[in-house]
């Protein structure tokens, strides 16, 4: 028997043949809580069998600590296993049910923060899976086993939060598959920030070549940094070129720009001078 399990996207709903699909809602929560102070918030849990098969699906929950990768990859850790972990505070019922296809099953969280709780962001997830299929039945047959893994995570905000984003490098470079820059981001506040972002590149003219209208970059965790690639798909002739990135971080303060410059040179792949700020 082989097995193999899947961990689903946590924003959209997971399907497999054969078994239905299940979502999670809400998939984030953003709590602001002061110290000493309890919340109850529901998890729904919508899950719809496949047409051949009406059995109920057990699932049961737990409480992960979790994380962003600088290049924006989520991990999941033991619970109480980071310094910034909530899941100390929480509380969830129930923790494992038969959930008959076409319901929504509720399940109840409780965060309770306790009275010295340091200010910011704490963090955990709730974690739901599906019990393994008793596959006594089956004989010595070969199978493939698919689990549902989904998770809603949280973010408890305590007392006062700060915000404070900056752009600490800017580096680009022409590649065969197009114009890649890569900024350096960092948070220096002790809460999320959600920035936007644009780009553009000219060329010695100041013509606009190329550009990226402003799109919602992803989080930048508290006490953070953030270095996700950015790519656009186009080759430039040989010239040197001036690469713009804004970034607006979202919390009140200025929008900051990053300029670089960028040189194309024959057959060969040029990388950027350090980068200039501006305010």
């Amino acid at each position: 028997m082989k097995k193999i399990l899947f961990l689903l996207s946590i924003l959209i709903p997971a399907a497999v043949h054969g078994q239905g699909s299940m979502a999670l809602a809400p998939a984030r929560f953003e709590l602001e809580m002061q110290p000493g102070t309890d919340r109850t918030v529901v998890v729904n849990v919508d899950y719809k069998g496949d047409v051949t098969s009406t059995r109920p699906m057990r699932l049961f929950a737990s409480l992960n600590d979790w994380t962003m990768t600088r290049d924006g990859q989520v991990q999941f850790f033991p619970a109480g296993t980071r310094t910034d972990s909530a899941t100390s505070w929480m509380l969830y019922s129930p923790g494992e049910a038969s959930v008959a296809a076409g319901t929504t099953h509720q399940i109840r969280v409780t965060i309770s923060v306790p009275p010295n709780a340091v200010a910011g962001d704490h963090l955990a997830a709730l974690i739901i899976e599906q019990r393994p299929e008793d596959l006594r039945s089956s004989g010595n047959s070969r199978q493939m086993v698919v689990r549902y893994r989904m998770a809603s995570v949280f973010y408890i905000k305590v007392g006062g939060v700060t915000r404070k984003g900056d752009l600490r490098d800017l580096l680009a470079e022409s590649q065969p598959d197009g114009i890649v820059v890569r900024p350096l981001l960092f948070n220096e506040g002790n809460s999320v920030v959600r920035p936007t972002a644009s780009l553009s590149v000219l060329n010695s003219d100041g013509e606009l070549v190329a550009d990226l209208p402003e799109i919602e970059t992803l989080p930048v965790l508290a006490s953070s940094e953030s270095a996700q690639t950015v790519t656009i798909d186009k080759r430039l002739p040989s010239g040197r070129y001036t690469v713009k990135y804004r970034v607006d971080f979202q919390t009140g303060q200025q929008a900051i720009e990053g300029v670089t410059e960028l040189v194309v040179r024959p057959d060969a792949i040029a990388k950027a001078s350090p980068a200039i700020k501006k305010p």
